[in-house]
Parts: C-alpha cells; sequence; structure tokens
C-alpha cells in the first residue's frame, strides 16, 4: 500500500489482470510515467535541439568563407567563435526546454539552484573531492583511448587532442582561452546538465537524477575520447550539486578541471612538451590524492553520505524505460550515437568504404 497514489490501490487490486499497454495506461502509476515519458522527451528535445544548432554551426563555418579562414588562421577567433558556440548550440536548446517544462503544470515551481550552497563546513571537501574524481575518471579515459589505439580501435577524437594548437600569445589571448575552455563551459553546461536536465528528475530519485544527468553528459560530448571521463565527472558533478543544494559547487569544480587544462596548455606553448607533461602529472596526481584524502574526511563526517533521497515515488525499473525510450530522446541517442560510431576509425574506414 506504499504505491504513489494509494487511492488507487483498491480499485487496481479488484481490477482484472491487464497486460502490454493496457497494463501500462491502467497502472496507478501511469501519471508518473507519464510525467517521466514527457520529461525524457522534453530532455530529447534539448539533446537534438544541441545537435540540430552545431550542425547550422558547422554549415556556416563551411560554407562562409571569410569565417572559415579566420578560424583556421586565428587561435583567438577560433576560441572565441566556439564560445560562442557554447551559448548558442548548447545553452540555446536547453533554455528553450527549461522554459517548456516551465509552463507545464508539473514544473512551474522548477528552480534552477544558483543561491549559496547548504550551510555546511564540507563544501570545500566537496569540491576537492569532485576535482579528484574528475581526474581520476581523466587518467582511466586516458587509459582506455591508449588500450583501444593499440588494439586497433583508434578514435579520431584521441588523435585530435594530440594535436593540441595550444595556447595563444599574450595575456589576452590567454584570458580568450580561459573563457572559452573554463568560464563558459563550466557555466553553460552546468545549466544545461546538472540543472535542465538533473533537477526534473529528482522528483524520480537523485541517485536516478544524478546518474541519468550523467550517462546524457557523457553521449552529448559525441566521441569515444570524452564520452567515459564525462560519464564519471558527471557522476561528481551531480552528486556535488545535489548534497551542497547549489549548482555553483559543480561550477567550480567544473571550472577549476578545465582551468587546470588550460594551464597545461599554456605550459606546453611556452616550455614545451617535457615541462607540460611534468606539470600536467604533477597537477593531476596530486588532485587525486587530495581529492580522495576530503572524500575520506567526508565519508567519516558523514556516514550515510551514499544514502540519497529516493523521491517520493520510490524506486522502480519502469523509469529508464519511460525517460529513456521517449520517442524524442530515442531520436537524439541515435543521432549522437551516429556521431560515437564514427569516431571510431575502422568503423568509419568501414561505412565510408560501404
Amino acid at each position: 500500500m506504499n504505491d504513489i497514489y494509494p487511492e488507487d490501490y483498491e480499485n487496481r487490486m479488484n481490477s482484472p489482470k491487464r497486460s502490454g499497454l493496457s497494463k501500462f495506461f491502467s497502472d496507478p502509476q501511469y501519471r508518473l510515467n507519464r510525467l517521466l515519458f514527457f520529461t525524457g522527451n522534453a530532455a530529447g528535445l534539448g539533446i537534438s535541439g544541441y545537435l540540430m544548432m552545431s550542425y547550422i554551426f558547422s554549415l556556416v563555418l563551411i560554407k562562409v568563407s571569410r569565417i572559415s579562414y579566420l578560424y583556421d588562421t586565428s587561435l583567438e577567433y577560433k576560441y572565441l567563435l566556439e564560445t560562442l558556440y557554447s551559448f548558442f548550440c548548447v545553452g540555446l536548446p536547453f533554455l528553450a526546454v527549461y522554459i517548456i517544462l516551465k509552463k507545464t503544470n508539473p514544473y512551474k515551481s522548477l528552480q534552477i539552484p544558483l543561491g549559496r550552497a547548504y550551510p555546511s563546513s564540507d563544501t570545500g571537501l566537496i569540491i576537492i573531492a569532485g576535482l579528484g574524481v574528475c581526474f581520476i575518471g581523466s587518467v582511466l579515459t586516458n587509459y582506455f583511448a591508449v588500450y583501444a589505439d593499440a588494439a586497433g580501435f583508434g578514435f579520431s577524437s584521441y588523435y585530435a587532442a594530440l594535436d593540441d594548437p595550444g595556447a595563444p600569445d599574450g595575456i589576452w589571448g590567454i584570458a580568450i582561452l580561459i573563457l572559452h575552455s573554463a568560464v563558459v563551459p563550466a557555466m553553460v553546461e552546468e545549466f544545461a546538465f546538472r540543472g535542465v536536465l538533473m533537477q526534473p528528475l529528482r522528483k524520480f530519485g537523485d541517485k536516478f537524477a544524478i546518474i541519468s544527468s550523467a550517462v546524457l553528459f557523457g553521449l552529448i560530448h559525441g566521441n569515444m575520447t570524452q564520452m567515459p571521463f564525462a560519464i564519471i565527472a558527471g557522476l561528481a558533478l551531480g552528486y556535488s550539486a545535489t548534497v551542497t543544494g547549489t549548482l555553483r559547487t559543480s561550477i567550480a569544480i567544473h571550472f577549476l578541471n578545465n582551468f587546470i587544462s588550460v594551464m597545461v596548455s599554456v605550459v606546453m606553448t611556452r616550455f614545451g612538451e617535457g615541462p607540460a607533461a611534468m606539470f600536467s602529472s604533477a597537477v593531476i596526481y596530486g588532485f587525486i590524492i587530495l581529492g580522495l584524502i576530503c572524500l575520506a574526511v567526508y565519508a567519516y563526517r558523514n556516514p550515510r553520505f551514499m544514502r540519497l533521497r529516493p523521491g517520493q515515488f520510490g524506486l522502480t525499473n519502469k523509469k529508464v524505460r519511460c525517460y529513456f525510450l521517449a520517442p524524442i530522446m530515442i531520436i537524439g541517442i541515435i543521432w549522437i550515437c551516429w556521431y560515437i560510431l564514427l569516431d571510431i576509425e575502422p568503423v568509419y574506414y568501414f561505412i565510408k568504404g560501404a
């Protein structure tokens, strides 16, 4: 008798057994299923909107020769253009989804938590621990890409990352790079994934919300090099935003992770690959150790730290089906998976040859 809608319990018990769609629509949890189905379609609309905007951006870049020339010849212009890409291709579609959700009755009170963190002395521990988890994800993903390459399944995105053009010259160029790689992605992507995508799902349980948003965060990167890292980082970012009650925490972790990558790029440009590799290893493994220590301290202070809010609707395996099998969500996921497959070079050459 702990169903979502207990007033329907007696009717359900006295009703004949049903199967298929009839069972689905007669289920007392139908209203929950319908809400989650709608939420999945809204998320799929944001993902598909992002992919469509990215396609339009690529067309403009290819067709407009002046823009294409500046993009290929000027690092500052390239980074400024990609900063606009983050705003328009990621920010706008998910802003539209947020507005759509706010106009529906279940989500009229939906807010993006951008206020201060809950009063706690643990916020600093969570930020450092989250950063350490991000770097663990980075190391594991790098090993995954290297071993995949050795096994004959190279990733185009991995080779592109090895050809990093480096940092622009001068303070102005470095400031643009920080804006492009650290400030804007941290704000826009956290708004989209830990805000617009994750917050509505918290009705259905915090664990479900964190894991689902992390999976979508990984997929939307559209390549095998970034996807594993983004899923692991997404778990840390989602958890930090949930337990502190604000996106400020996840934005801080996201910014620091990307900012350190920018500093590695600056060191490589100024001093060469050797010093950059030493600097990168020292910072990454240093923060991994520090992050694990902070995580241990946080777990000691909060023995129930993994017991997140289950949600008013309880746990059910229907949640995954209702959310991820919404039609618009399926379209977005298939579209993204196509790009992911093309990132695997043997698959790309097979499709191209076919």
